[in-house]
């Protein structure tokens, strides 16, 4: 009657160990190195100044000055600037820096169609911390003929995927000033992805406004920037994949229906274990 004691063994070792399989793989898939990136863009195709009259003639703008500026920071000393005393010529600037476990880049411009702010890591780089950000800005000063609102807007566009850490931001910034009276008024909008998070894209439209009096100066700045930080604790890459919580909950269920499976066949063979005593 030895022999009936042996199916007590057998399932309680073979569901463990599928337990154990199942958390080894979760763990496993944990560590797998992916890109963390970020980007924001401002279409600049989309970019229109509205007037609206408010009894005193509508309100036109002449620009006495206009600026874009771009630079991108890849860690401590990879540094990179550029600059145009116009809207039209445009700035670009890039950095990367690629060893054979990982690489990083950052990269912003300018031009007529858009202003944009890309950075992104990939890979693994042990026990070391990284990161790279760039921005771009479009700005310039004007005079108002007349008087009225005017209100300044454009398309943008915010992505940011699994983010250890990444940000992407937008803005407007718009002020009035004439003598001893000043105003401003700004829109920002930004996205910020911290481990665990899912990837995500926003697209909206930027919209600031100000009523100004004829005769009165004014600015105006567009702006843009993204940066992501990695730090690798050893485990694959700054830039690990955070599994989403179905996969997890998915793993538990196995684990919870192996263990209650033993459990179960334990209680169907206890009577036949008495036996055999």
């Amino acid at each position: 009657m030895k022999h009936l004691a042996k199916p007590i063994r057998r399932p309680y070792f073979k569901t463990n160990l599928f337990s154990i399989l199942v958390l080894s793989l979760c763990l496993a898939q944990s560590a797998e190195a992916a890109t963390v990136s970020a980007s924001a863009v401002i279409d600049w195709s989309t970019f229109k100044i509205t007037a609206i009259d408010i009894g005193n003639g509508l309100p036109t703008v002449t620009w006495s000055n206009q600026y874009d500026t771009s630079q991108v920071n890849n860690g401590y000393y990879n540094n990179a600037y550029d600059s145009a005393a116009n809207w039209s010529s445009g700035t670009s600037t890039t950095e990367s820096l690629s060893t054979s476990t990982y690489s990083r880049s950052a990269s912003s411009a300018t031009s007529i169609n858009q202003i944009n702010a890309n950075a992104a890591l990939n890979g693994s780089f042990p026990y070391q911390s990284l990161s790279a950000s760039s921005s771009s800005q479009r700005s310039g000063s004007f005079t108002v003929q007349g008087s009225g609102l005017l209100i300044f807007e454009a398309n943008y566009s915010l992505m940011g995927d699994l983010g250890a850490s990444s940000n992407a931001s937008a803005s407007f910034n718009l002020s009035y000033y004439n003598g001893g009276n000043s105003g401003s008024v700004n829109q920002n909008v930004n996205q910020y992805l911290s481990t665990g998070s899912a990837a995500v894209t926003e697209n909206d439209i930027l919209s600031v406004a100000l009523v100004f009096k004829d005769g009165w100066s004014g600015s105006f700045s567009a702006n843009t920037s993204a940066s992501v930080y990695g730090y690798d604790y050893g485990t694959g890459g700054g830039g690990s994949v955070p599994l989403p919580g179905a996969f997890w909950l998915f793993g538990s269920v196995l684990a919870g229906a192996a263990s209650l499976r033993s459990a179960n066949t334990m209680r169907r063979m206890r009577p036949f274990a008495e036996v055999a005593r």
